[in-house]
């Protein structure tokens, strides 16, 4: 196993973590001796904020995608009927 490896793995993992998985994650990391030094470097986390706030970059999003109001929610009927106009039936 590469280092390159480890990292792409540990990047990845961190991705699917919940906001509270990677809270505590970052107190365990904190409390080790070496990867402490690390952690210091790193921006604090505010204890009083909530869990489901909104990221920032979301907040650009926001209004910017044009598209029915039940575009979330059919999402995958919207891509088939796309695809069955540009490839026909055998989409």
């Amino acid at each position: 196993m590469t280092a390159a490896y480890d990292y792409e793995d540990m990047h990845h993992l961190v991705d699917r973590l919940t906001p509270t998985q990677v809270r505590r994650l970052r107190l365990l990391v904190t409390q080790d001796e070496e990867l402490s030094q690390v952690a210091q470097s790193l921006p604090t986390v505010d204890a009083n904020e909530d869990e489901e706030s909104v990221p920032a970059g979301l907040l650009a999003l926001i209004g910017s995608v044009n598209g029915p109001e039940d575009l979330a929610e059919r999402h995958d009927d919207y891509i088939r009927e796309r695809m069955r106009e540009r490839f026909g039936d055998s989409a």
